[in-house]
């Protein structure tokens, strides 16, 4: 489903040259849940923003469903992100005004393909399964941080996306939320079939993925199955 061969992501800070990916190649499938881990700085945040087409590499190929997707345009890279992927954020990056129903909705408005029926019964389908359905008309701030989260994952899979990206999705939360939110993609991954990478520095998360990636200054330097994950 993605194949990223020799991705490279170089940055000049001055006249000294960073290598924040140095020679990444990497296979996923569809399905899978893939935990991408190392230190910080290690290169994880980057990997994940090339691959979700928010960034470009200095050099290399990404490849989803058979599209080589960095020759598209930036039109066309703005559709592929809409219509086939989903993102978390650590920060949830909810709007602050709309009510969750609202922020839910936003990215299924934006398609051409959505009448104003399908756009309120995906959003609503998808708080119900988020269990935050009963929260739909409430503001961002009258909401705990792990709610937040969850919204941010509804607002992500609402499009129903091929691949869902989530970067570090519970650095702002205590460990019983942290928990709750990967259950929840845990549930998503499990019942949807649906791929997901995520971004973690913490050890005990691995426990949720299908397969460790370990990155360290920029290189993979283990791939492995977990064979224990829930």
């Amino acid at each position: 489903m993605i194949e990223i061969t020799d991705l490279q992501r170089i940055y000049h800070m001055g006249t000294v040259e960073v290598r924040a990916l140095d020679g990444v190649t990497l296979d996923i499938e569809k399905g899978e849940f893939v935990g991408i881990m190392g230190a910080s700085g290690s290169g994880k945040t980057t990997l994940l923003h090339m691959v979700g087409l928010l960034d470009r590499p200095t050099s290399g190929r990404i490849t989803i469903d058979g599209l080589d997707v960095l020759r598209l345009t930036d039109y066309e890279k703005t559709m592929f992100r809409l219509y086939k992927l989903g993102y978390v954020f650590q920060d949830y990056a909810l709007v602050p005004d709309l009510t969750v129903m609202e922020n839910v909705s936003l990215p299924a408005m934006l398609r051409k393909d959505r009448s104003e029926e399908q756009v309120k019964k995906d959003s609503s389908e998808i708080l119900q399964r988020t269990g935050l359905y009963d929260r739909r008309d409430h503001l961002p701030r009258e909401l705990s941080g792990g709610q937040q989260q969850r919204v941010s994952i509804a607002r992500a899979m609402v499009n129903k996306p091929d691949i869902l990206f989530a970067d570090e999705p519970c650095a702002n939360l205590d460990s019983e939320n942290s928990r709750m939110v990967l259950d929840l993609f845990h549930e998503i991954n499990e019942e949807l079939k649906q791929t997901i990478i995520m971004v973690s520095h913490e050890d005990w998360h691995k426990d949720y993925f299908h397969r460790i990636v370990r990155l360290k200054d920029g290189k993979v330097t283990s791939d492995e199955k977990n064979l224990s994950a829930h």
